[in-house]
């Protein structure tokens, strides 16, 4: 089958190959890949900056049809509209395990990473991670249901209110899916970004946000900081007010200086948050099946699986939004 490939650990040592087409063993179900969506893990990945990763197939936020279930399964079957979480395996007796909480498993393995990921024609995947597509979601915006999961797993954390205005700080896909989100939990959002997000921010405030240049100090209650970068950050602890909630959602890949002092004189919460969990991905679903969130906005450009270089320059260059691969 074909594959885009990470050969080495050296930046941009990316290209298509043909591999092996992996094999379904009892307990396991094979998924026919139709769409893979680019995330920004990956593009760290391809810049060098996760070296030693145990496989070359990335790719995490992925939708398909069940090829092929191996035997043991009873709960899914061949032709099923699906998408699947990329934990692969946990240990299945830790702390987090019994509570729940299994993303944060030592032990866990993730597909794209540990495992073999969605840039390719087929996967096999642990059924008890899998999630019907419902039929009103097409495969295109089921792709999106792993960062929506992520989103919603992070909103869940803070005590968000109707009619609360909200911050987001940081427009890129995680920022307008959050957005999107908020909105359809009935709150009002502002969100900034830099010169170099027009595009996006244009897109934002098409679908109902309100696009700010500057946040006012110490007013609102609740911040989420989408850019990962030392002056979004500021920004956010800036903005938000005494006694509020700064929702760290994007992952910081260099050293952040910030007057931590203000987390004691304002009485600030950090709630930092990572990855998702079974009932995430449920309410992603069923959100998009109700008709209250519309991930279409958020997919600005597919290109086949053979044409990668145009969808990872994109995301680099920060043109539009989520890249789908189609394979």
């Amino acid at each position: 089958m074909k594959a885009l490939v990470r050969f080495s650990d050296t930046p941009g040592d990316f290209g298509m190959a043909e591999v092996r087409e992996p094999a379904v063993v009892p307990g396991k179900v094979k998924i026919k890949i139709a769409y893979c969506g680019i995330c920004g893990s990956d593009i760290h990945i391809y810049n060098g900056f996760e070296s030693g990763l145990p496989q070359g197939i990335h790719g995490h936020e992925f939708s398909g049809v069940i090829s092929e279930v191996g035997e043991e399964v009873e709960d899914y079957h061949v032709g099923d509209k699906v998408t699947a979480e990329h934990t692969f395996s946990t240990c299945g007796v830790c702390e987090y395990c019994k509570t729940g909480r299994y993303h944060l498993c030592a032990k866990r393995k993730s597909i794209g990473f540990d495992q073999q990921g969605g840039f390719t024609e087929y996967i096999v995947v642990d059924p008890q991670y899998i999630h019907r597509v419902p039929d009103r979601v097409d495969l295109k915006s089921a792709a999106l249901t792993e960062p929506l999961a992520c989103i919603i797993h992070a909103i869940d954390k803070v005590d968000i209110q109707p009619t609360q205005r909200i911050l987001i700080v940081g427009p890129g896909p995680m920022g307008i899916l959050a957005g999107l989100t908020l909105l359809a939990y009935g709150c009002a959002v502002d969100i900034m970004g830099t010169l170099v997000d027009r595009e996006r921010l244009e897109i934002a405030a098409k679908h109902g946000m309100n696009v700010i240049e500057k946040a006012e100090s110490n007013f609102y209650p609740i911040v989420v900081e989408c850019s990962g970068s030392n002056g979004g950050i500021n920004i956010c602890l800036d903005a938000v007010k005494k006694g509020g909630t700064i929702l760290q959602i994007a992952i910081a890949t260099k050293e952040i200086t910030l007057p931590y002092h203000l987390l004691v004189y304002k009485e600030l919460c950090i709630q930092a948050t990572f990855c998702h969990v079974w009932k995430d991905w449920e309410q992603a679903l069923s959100l998009q099946r109700d008709g209250l969130l519309d991930l279409s906005p958020v997919i600005t450009e597919i290109e086949p699986l053979e044409n990668w270089e145009t969808g990872f320059d994109a995301m680099i260059e920060k043109k539009g939004l989520k890249v789908l691969l189609e394979v």
